[in-house]
């Protein structure tokens, strides 16, 4: 019992002097607390006085919260006011950065001409479609009746800024609207001969023959017609490689069952230049010949009236 009447009393007197410490850090806090809360709410005196005189014009006790508190509710109200102007007046626009009455309008100008040209490219994009189809010979056969009825005329607006598909094709060799074509009379052009054979099967709107086959050796030139823009080159399943040529006057032909094209499409063409060779393909050919096919304003036409093959 009196060896460890020592130890406790160690323990006592260090539990007295921890106690005594942390009394005296709470003592300190307190008396720092206060001394900042004094220094805080201490009164000075504010006075303005005239120069010339050194009278006093005003006078005013003040306390450093009363002016932190002034200064804190004047940047309050500066910012308030700044944000304001800046997103409500015309100042907005001095900010570095923030578009210009001008440019707001042409960036809104340009937006509605987006979507007027995207309208315009959809109806020529359901154009070319049409046109596609009756190149591979896909007209379904209830949609017309005759000539006039199988092949609706398709009329396009023309876009007024420029497309990929008109640099490619001379103004003069395609009009979008037909309305505005000036008066031709086929008789009064000159075709080129596009192969010499005999020719087999005859124009036949009625079943739906738009064109006129001509028989000749396998692999003969085949020469285009009239001046104009190679508009489609592609090879289908039904009529093998299909050539497809805009014309001034809003004239097209069409040349199907090839064995090989010799152009691409963009391609400028001269009346008489080879443009594919004469070929046995597709699953509606049933030996070597061209498939020739004339269309003037959206109809098919019998070339024989005008070439003599």
């Amino acid at each position: 019992m009196r060896g460890g009447q020592p130890r406790l009393s160690s323990f006592l007197n260090i539990l007295k002097f921890v106690t005594f410490a942390d009394k005296m850090s709470l003592d300190r806090l307190k008396n720092t607390f206060h001394g900042f809360q004094e220094r805080l709410l201490k009164d000075y005196r504010l006075s303005i006085y005239d120069n010339k005189n050194l009278t006093e014009v005003f006078a005013s006790t003040v306390t450093k919260l009363s002016v932190w508190i002034i200064l804190l509710f004047i940047s309050l109200v500066s910012v308030s006011v700044t944000l304001i102007l800046l997103f409500y007046t015309p100042l907005k626009r001095s900010i570095p950065g923030y578009p210009s009455r001008q440019m707001s309008e042409l960036i809104q100008y340009n937006s509605v001409m987006v979507d007027s040209l995207q309208d315009e490219i959809r109806k020529r994009d359901n154009y070319l479609m049409k046109i596609q189809q009756i190149i591979l010979g896909e007209i379904i056969e209830d949609t017309v009746a005759n000539t006039e009825a199988r092949i609706d005329k398709v009329v396009m607006e023309p876009m007024r800024n420029d497309s990929i598909f008109e640099t490619l094709i001379e103004p003069a060799e395609f009009s979008g609207n037909t309305q505005h074509v000036e008066e031709i009379n086929l008789s009064d052009i000159k075709f080129f001969v596009p192969v010499k054979g005999t020719v087999t099967n005859k124009f036949k709107a009625s079943p739906g023959h738009f064109g006129t086959d001509i028989v000749s050796a396998k692999n003969s030139k085949i020469a285009a017609a009239l001046d104009g823009t190679v508009i489609f080159a592609e090879w289908s399943i039904s009529t093998g490689y299909v050539l497809q040529i805009q014309h001034k006057h809003n004239i097209i032909t069409v040349y199907k069952h090839n064995s090989d094209v010799k152009v691409k499409q963009g391609d400028k063409v001269k009346a008489g230049d080879i443009i594919a060779l004469m070929g046995n393909e597709g699953e509606l050919s049933n030996g070597p010949h061209l498939h020739f096919e004339l269309w003037h304003e959206g109809n098919p036409v019998n070339a024989e009236k005008y070439i003599k093959f």
